[in-house]
């Protein structure tokens, strides 16, 4: 669980809870090794967000947000969410990766690390 500071000062903190409903492993798609769905669940308001990537290669591994193409043709974020939110989505979908056996921790290099946008999580690559 994560607690979110509110900008209510009635209240100072949201409780979040992240969940991997599901994760699939894909083959032959380069990088990306997985997609998952996550359940996030803030103060029991459910949210389902589809389509969580999983990145890996030899040195690392990144966890990212749905993205859709923009008229543009840039790609954006579909969902922005605080840093805390985003860490924890990261952690839970690299733990049912690693589950899955779609992912496996790295053991040659402690020091590099997973991301999340940002985020830092243990090593693991697929």
């Amino acid at each position: 669980m994560v607690k979110i500071l509110n900008a209510n000062p009635t209240t100072d903190t949201t409780s979040v809870t992240v969940s991997a409903i599901h994760i699939t492993h894909l083959m032959n798609a380069g990088k990306l090794r997985a997609l998952a769905d996550v359940e996030v669940v803030f103060d029991g308001v459910v949210m389902v967000i589809q389509g969580v990537q999983v990145r890996a290669d030899g040195k690392s591994t990144k966890v990212s947000l749905p993205k859709y193409r923009a008229p543009d043709g840039s790609w954006r974020a579909a969902i922005i969410l605080p840093d805390e939110i985003k860490d924890a989505i990261s952690d839970t979908v690299i733990a049912a990766g690693l589950e899955a056996g779609i992912l496996r921790v790295k053991e040659e290099s402690v020091g590099d690390r997973c991301t999340m946008e940002g985020a830092k999580s243990p090593d693991h690559f697929a």
